[in-house]
C-alpha cells in the first residue's frame, strides 16, 4: 500500500489505498454519512466555474461574459449559493427552479426563466422578481405584457430561437441514428424561425416590455468542436436574419445555451476536448457570422449555460458492497451487489452513460475480477457492466465518477427507495447539504380514502 498520493484530476487522488476527494477520505465519508451518498467538491465547482468563464471570455473580447448554469443539472441550494458567490447567474425551467434560485439569493438580473409551457403565475413571479423571461412561443409574450402592466414595471425578454443548423450532419451522440441537425430540430423548445420576426416586432411594440436579447441551445449532441462551430455559425445566421427583419435592432445579450460535454464524458465517447477548445470554436464561428451579417458586437454580453460541463466532475457517488455472487453454468457470470441503484444515477438510463467505477477502499489494488456492478432495485439494475475490479468483499466502498450533474436531480423513488443525501466537501471539511429521505417521506404525499380503510 503506497503512501504517495496519485493524482487522478484536480479533485480526486489515491492515498494510502483509498480514494480521496480534495482532502477527504471517501471511505471515511461513507462511514460517517452512510451510503449511498452523493459527494460534491465545492473547490472543483469553483475551479470549473472560473475556467469555463475564462474560456468564453477569451473567445468573446467584444463585451462582458456571464455564465447562467442550468439549475436542472443540480438542484442543491448549497451549490447554487457557491455559484452565487462566484458571480454566476442561473438558467431556470418552471416554477420550482425559479423558486429555488430566488430562495438561494441569485441576482435576479442574471436569471433566465426559460422553457416551454410557462403559465401566467410563473411569468408574473419572474417579472416581479426582475428576472428575464426567455420567450419560447408567441403566446408567452402576451403573458409577459399582462404581468408588466399589472405590476407597473418593465419586463425584459429574450427570444429563444431555433437555428437551422444546416450542415450539422455528424451523428448525434445523444440521439443515436440521427444527425445532430435532425435531432436538434426534433427538440421542442424555441420559436420557429418563420415566427421569430413577428414575435420580435410585437415585443418591440409592447408597452412595458423590453426586447434585450436572443438565446439558442443545441444540447449535448457531440464532443466534436466542429459541431460547436457549426452551432455558432447557424445561430449567427438566425440572429442576422432577425435583426434585418426588425429594421436594424441589435441584441444586447446573446445566450449560446449549453450542452458542453464533461471532461471524461461518461456517455461513452471518450475524453472530451477541453472547454477552451469548444468555447473557441463556438465563439469564433459566432463572431465571424455576426460580422458577415453586419452586426456590431461591441458591448454585447455573451451568456452561456454550462450544466454538465460545470457539475459532472465535481461529484462522485459512493456505495457499499453488500454481497458478491458468481455462477459457472449455464453461463459463467459474476455480480457485485451494492446498496445503490441506477434509479439514483438516471443517466445510465436516459443517456446510456457508463460512469467510471473504482473500489474506493482498495483504490491502489490491481483488478482481479470481472463482474457486473448491480443495484438493489428489482430491475436488471446494471450500473457498471463487466467492470474490472479488485476482489471486493461486503463492506468495501465503491465510487462512481462524474456524477455531479443530473444524477441527484433525476433520482427516483422506484421500489419505494428513499433518495440519498448529498455531502459537500471543502478542503478537509465535509457537511451534509441535502439530507437523505426517509421511507416515511417517500409515502408522505399519499392518502387512503376512509372508504378503503
Amino acid at each position: 500500500m503506497s503512501s504517495v498520493a496519485v493524482r487522478i484530476d484536480d479533485c480526486l487522488s489515491i492515498r494510502e489505498g483509498h480514494l480521496w476527494v480534495e482532502e477527504c477520505d471517501t471511505v471515511e465519508l461513507a462511514r460517517r454519512f452512510g451510503t449511498p451518498l452523493y459527494v460534491v467538491s465545492e473547490d472543483q465547482l469553483r475551479r470549473n466555474a472560473r475556467r469555463i468563464g475564462a474560456a468564453f471570455a477569451a473567445g468573446w473580447p467584444d463585451g462582458p461574459v456571464a455564465l447562467l448554469p442550468s439549475l436542472k443539472a443540480n438542484l442543491s441550494l448549497a451549490l447554487r449559493a457557491v455559484l452565487n458567490s462566484e458571480g454566476l447567474g442561473a438558467d431556470t425551467f418552471g416554477p420550482g427552479e425559479l423558486h429555488a434560485v430566488l430562495t438561494a439569493g441569485t441576482t435576479p438580473e442574471l436569471i433566465s426563466v426559460n422553457g416551454s409551457v410557462k403559465d401566467a403565475e410563473l411569468v408574473r413571479r419572474a417579472v416581479a422578481a426582475g428576472a428575464r423571461v426567455t420567450l419560447d412561443s408567441p403566446a408567452e409574450l402576451d403573458l409577459v405584457a399582462e404581468a408588466a402592466r399589472a405590476l407597473g414595471r418593465t419586463a425584459q425578454v429574450r427570444l429563444r430561437l431555433r437555428p437551422d443548423y444546416d450542415g450539422l450532419r455528424q451523428p448525434s451522440q445523444l440521439d443515436p441514428g440521427r444527425s445532430v441537425r435532425d435531432a436538434a430540430q426534433r427538440y421542442k423548445p424555441g420559436i420557429a424561425l418563420e415566427d421569430a420576426a413577428a414575435v420580435g416586432r410585437d415585443a418591440l411594440a409592447a408597452d412595458g416590455v423590453e426586447l434585450v436579447g436572443v438565446m439558442a441551445h443545441l444540447g449535448r449532441h457531440s464532443t466534436d468542436p466542429a459541431v460547436w462551430a457549426g452551432m455558432g455559425a447557424s445561430f449567427a445566421a438566425a440572429i442576422g436574419d432577425l435583426c434585418r427583419a426588425l429594421g436594424g435592432w441589435r441584441p444586447e445579450q446573446i445566450d449560446v445555451g449549453g450542452g458542453y460535454p464533461a471532461p471524461r464524458d461518461p456517455t461513452g465517447h471518450g475524453a472530451a476536448p477541453p472547454i477552451e477548445t469548444i468555447a473557441e470554436a463556438l465563439t469564433g464561428a459566432l463572431r465571424a457570422g455576426l460580422g458577415e451579417a453586419g452586426i456590431d458586437t461591441s458591448g454585447v454580453r455573451l451568456e452561456a449555460e454550462p450544466g454538465r460541463a460545470l457539475y459532472a466532475d465535481t461529484g462522485i457517488h459512493l456505495t457499499t458492497v453488500r454481497n458478491t455472487k458468481r455462477q459457472t453454468r449455464p453461463l459463467e457470470w459474476a455480480w457485485v451487489e451494492t446498496d445503490t441503484t441506477e434509479m439514483f444515477m438516471a443517466d445510465l438510463l436516459i443517456e446510456h452513460a457508463r460512469f467510471g467505477v473504482m473500489a474506493a477502499s482498495r483504490a491502489d489494488a490491481e483488478a482481479e475480477v470481472e463482474a457486473d456492478v448491480v443495484g438493489m432495485s428489482c430491475g436488471f439494475d446494471v450500473i457498471a457492466p463487466e467492470a474490472r475490479l479488485p476482489a471486493v468483499s461486503p463492506g468495501d466502498v465503491l465510487a462512481f465518477l462524474d456524477t455531479g450533474a443530473y444524477q441527484d436531480a433525476c433520482a427516483s423513488n422506484f421500489n419505494g427507495l428513499p433518495r440519498p443525501a448529498t455531502a459537500l466537501v471543502h478542503g478537509a471539511d465535509a457537511e451534509i447539504v441535502k439530507r437523505a429521505e426517509t421511507v416515511a417521506e417517500v409515502f408522505a404525499r399519499d392518502s387512503i380514502p376512509a372508504r378503503l380503510r
